[in-house]
Parts: structure tokens; C-alpha cells; sequence
């Protein structure tokens, strides 16, 4: 046997491997009697039918077909000991030639186990992006409260439409004569958050009172139909409300979450924001130093490890959109990107979660990192002493193989994660708070 090799990759080798003649002809001999032994003709038992007449209705294709079955995987497994080569999966093979007189010849492209050459992962400096409260994010949140307990009070006969009110309108779209243009419409709506002649032409209208109105669509409305056109309607406004947001008092403070007093308000938005920006903080901080950490390290993986990944994330996204009945059309118009895009976003996050999991795991081999039996059955006494439903299911799950498989990989990844920050130099660095977030705060105020 010969084989020759090509080094495609760090990670990806092809072999091509020749059988000589005289091997595989004994391989087609043995084919060939086997398919005899199992080959009824008529009037025969099996197997005891003449071998002339058995070789007249033996198909030559099933007997190649039957000797590489039985050569291929022993030629390919002696290629890759006498190659010293590690596979990672399966093969892809490809037949090259293969008969009696010239032998057997397959090409096996061999995906090898990831390679991980690790840089420095110790004592890596860190940026720790901290966002602080302030007042005036706090004034923003109330706002918001205050906007979503908006109550609505209808407005008397001598009542006109304002700013802000919210207004149900009838609109009968006209034609250039001015006559009716089908059935009208029936919209509720925001006064200042519409077409900007809408908005125009309703102040100062009354419940019941009806106006000829010109709108003029931006090429970038929503409603694909009417951008960039010109409508004539006749709009009449039905009803009229104003809206009226609650006074910042002790009585909203209770409305909202039964708190005591506003200062009581105030300082939970501080507390859950603090802790959110703390989580957020830590987020960046740990994505910016395995970042280092891949940056300086040599990964090379297989590329049949993206593939599959891919394929499974695909398969998980259409199961979530079948779950919400979304189209996966729907979905790229939802994210605005094209379904090029949408895989090159896709594939370069699976390849970045590789490198990761990839770096962990070597750095947890490196400092002898693991998960001991012990820690399992902690866990599992915990959650058998919880009354939670959720503790049971998962003390069921972590009570089979694949459960505990599963839960000794996330723990791992937490402890070299934990050690990783220990050994870290992580410096906080205040962030100026968001302008877009700033200004609004300022309004509310």
C-alpha cells in the first residue's frame, strides 16, 4: 500500500492511498465468493448453484462495491498509524479508480483534532468598562413610569386637539374630483408622532369635526403603499383624549411597585441599574480578556467543526422561529440584513465561540482544572433540598449522563473563567454616560 499525503491545513490533511493489484484482487475473490454464498437462482439451494452460472448473474459493480467496503476502512486505518495523524471525525472519501487489474485508489480528506498553542493567559491586563448611575438616568427611568401609567381622560365638546393628545380619527381617502376612494379607515393615534401634515392639520380640530386633508408620505414610510405619495383624505376626528401622566408623590411611588415614598423609588432604579451595569460591565470585561487571550494564542480546529456547529445553530434558529410562526424572510427584514449576511455574521461568532471553548479547555488542562464527583453531588443536594419545580427537573437531568456531561462542561468553563479574573490585572474605567440617554433625561426633566 502507498499513500501519499497532502497537508491542507494545520488541521486538515488529505491521503491518497493506493492498494496494489494483487491485494485487491483478493479482495474482489473474497466479494465475489461471499455474494455467491448469498445469491439464490433458481433451482438451486443457495449456495450450491455451478459457479459458471453464479457468475453470469453476479453484478460486477456489487462486487467491487462489497471489496471496498471491506478494504477501504482497513487501508484507511493503517494510513493514518503509519501517518501518525489523530482524526478529529469521519472522513470525506473519494473513489478514485478502482479494478482488478489497476487496484484500488481513494483519496480520504481527514479533519484532525483542534491544535491550541496558548499565549500568555496569566496576569493579562483588562479594561473594565463601568457605567454609573446618575441622577439623571434615574429621572429617565421615572419618566418612562410615568409615561406607562398614562391614564387617558376624553376631552368635552370645547375640547381641540393638541400635543400629545391621542385621537381616533375615521379617514376617507379621496380622488383627484374630490369624491370618496373606497371604504374609510379607522386609526388611532398620537398627535406629534405622525405624517407631519397630519399633524399640522389636526390641531385645533374638535370631536366630530371633519377636515379635508393633503398628506404628503416620505419615501421611507412604513407602509410600503403609501411612500412617497401624495393622499387626499377627509379626516374626522371621533374621539379625543388628552393624556395625562401621574404627578411624581408618594401615591405613584406605591402605584408602581408599593413603595413608600419616591426617594424609596428612586434608590430600587439605582440598586437594579447598578447591579445591571455591573453585569454588563463584567460581560465586557471577560469578552476583552479572552479576546487577549485568543489574540495571542495559535488555534487551529477542523473545518468540519464551524460546519456542524453552523448546521446546528441554523436547525435552532428555525425551531425558534416556527415557535413565534416567523418566516425566516420575515426574520431578515426583521434584523435588516440579507441572508449573506446573516450567515457571515453567524459563521464569524461560531468561529469566535470555537477559539474560546477551545482556549478554555486548554487552559484548564494546563492548570489541572477540573470538576471532581464531589462538586456533583453538592449540586444535586441542593436542588434535591429545593421545593423549586425548576431544582427538580434539573436534578433529574443532572441525574443522567448527558445532564452531568453538560454540567461538568459549564462548570469547568466557570472555574477557568474565575481563575482567569484572579489572575487578571482588571482596571475599572468609568464611561461617560450615553448623549442619546443624556438628552432624553434632560427633557423628562
Amino acid at each position: 500500500m502507498q499513500v501519499t499525503r497532502e497537508d491542507i491545513s494545520p488541521c486538515l490533511v488529505a491521503l491518497e492511498i493506493s492498494v496494489e493489484p494483487e491485494q485487491y484482487a483478493g479482495a474482489l475473490e473474497t466479494a465475489r465468493k461471499q455474494i455467491a454464498r448469498n445469491t439464490e437462482i433458481p433451482g438451486f439451494r443457495k449456495g450450491k448453484a455451478p459457479a459458471a452460472l453464479v457468475e453470469r448473474v453476479i453484478n460486477p459493480e456489487r462486487v467491487i462495491s462489497v471489496a471496498n467496503d471491506r478494504v477501504m476502512p482497513e487501508a484507511y486505518t493503517q494510513a493514518l498509524q503509519e501517518q501518525d495523524l489523530t482524526p478529529w471525525d469521519h472522513p470525506e472519501v473519494e473513489l478514485l479508480e478502482s479494478s482488478a487489474e489497476s487496484g484500488l485508489k481513494f483519496k480520504a480528506t481527514v479533519p484532525l483534532v483542534p491544535q491550541v498553542e496558548l499565549g500568555q493567559y496569566k496576569e493579562v491586563s483588562v479594561d473594565r468598562p463601568v457605567r454609573q448611575v446618575t441622577d439623571e438616568l434615574i429621572d429617565h427611568e421615572i419618566e418612562r413610569l410615568r409615561t406607562q401609567h398614562t391614564r387617558l381622560d376624553e376631552k368635552g365638546e370645547d375640547g381641540v386637539v393638541e400635543d400629545g393628545d391621542y385621537v381616533f380619527v375615521s379617514i376617507q381617502e379621496l380622488n383627484d374630483n374630490g369624491e370618496p376612494l373606497g371604504e374609510p379607515t379607522y386609526n388611532a393615534a398620537v398627535v406629534g408622532e405622525n405624517v407631519p401634515d397630519f399633524d399640522t392639520r389636526i390641531k385645533g380640530m374638535k370631536k366630530e369635526e371633519t377636515g379635508e386633508f393633503t398628506l404628503n408620505y416620505p419615501e421611507d414610510w412604513q407602509e410600503k403603499e403609501r411612500a412617497g405619495k401624495t393622499v387626499r383624505a377627509n379626516v374626522t376626528v371621533s374621539q379625543l383624549y388628552a393624556q395625562v401622566k401621574p404627578e411624581v408623590n408618594e401615591e405613584f411611588a406605591k402605584t408602581v411597585g408599593e413603595f413608600d415614598s419616591v426617594e424609596a423609588l428612586r434608590q430600587e432604579i439605582r440598586s437594579s441599574a447598578e447591579r445591571a451595569f455591573n453585569e454588563v460591565s463584567d460581560e465586557q470585561a471577560d469578552m476583552e480578556l479572552m479576546n487577549k487571550i485568543v489574540q495571542s494564542s495559535k488555534i487551529d480546529y477542523p473545518p468540519q467543526m464551524l460546519t456542524h456547529e453552523f448546521q446546528h445553530r441554523v436547525q435552532e434558529q428555525f425551531a425558534d422561529l416556527k415557535r413565534r410562526n416567523t418566516t425566516f424572510e420575515q426574520f431578515l427584514a426583521q434584523n435588516s440584513v440579507t441572508e449573506e449576511e446573516y450567515r457571515q455574521r453567524l459563521t464569524g461568532r461560531i468561529d469566535w465561540d470555537i477559539r474560546v471553548s477551545l482556549a478554555l479547555s486548554a487552559i484548564a488542562e494546563e492548570e489541572k482544572i477540573d470538576v471532581s464527583p464531589e462538586e456533583i453531588d453538592e449540586q444535586l443536594d441542593r436542588l434535591h433540598e429545593s421545593e423549586n419545580e425548576t431544582a427538580e427537573e434539573l436534578s433529574e437531568y443532572l441525574s443522567t449522563e448527558q445532564g452531568r456531561q453538560s454540567y461538568i462542561r459549564r462548570r469547568r468553563t466557570n472555574k477557568v473563567l474565575e481563575f482567569l479574573r484572579s489572575s487578571a490585572n482588571i482596571k475599572d474605567v468609568i464611561q461617560d454616560p450615553p448623549q442619546e440617554g443624556a438628552a432624553e433625561a434632560k427633557e423628562a426633566k
